[in-house]
C-alpha cells in the first residue's frame, strides 16, 4: 500500500515539474510573438499595451540591463517575431 501511495505521489510530482517546465518555456517563447502581434494589431503598440507587456515580460526583461549579449539576442528574437507576423 506505502509503495503504491508512494508511486502515485512521485508520479503526480513528475507531471507538475513537466508541467511547471512547460509553463516557463512557453512563457519565454511567447515575447517574440505577443509584441509582434500587439505591434502589428494597430501598426504600433499603444502605451497601455506597451505598459503591459513591460509589466509581463519583466524578468526577461531585467537581465537586459546587466548584459549586452542576452540584449543583443533578446532583440534578435522579437525582432525575428516582428517580421514573421
Amino acid at each position: 500500500m506505502f509503495a503504491h501511495h508512494q508511486t502515485k505521489v512521485t508520479s503526480i510530482l513528475r507531471s507538475l515539474s513537466f508541467m511547471l517546465g512547460l509553463f516557463v518555456v512557453i512563457y519565454v517563447l511567447s515575447v517574440g510573438p505577443v509584441i509582434a502581434i500587439l505591434s502589428y494589431s494597430n501598426g504600433y503598440m499603444s502605451p497601455d499595451q506597451i505598459r503591459l507587456v513591460n509589466f509581463l515580460y519583466a524578468p526577461l526583461s531585467w537581465p537586459a540591463d546587466c548584459s549586452a549579449s542576452y540584449r543583443d539576442l533578446f532583440s534578435a528574437y522579437v525582432s525575428l517575431w516582428l517580421r514573421l507576423i
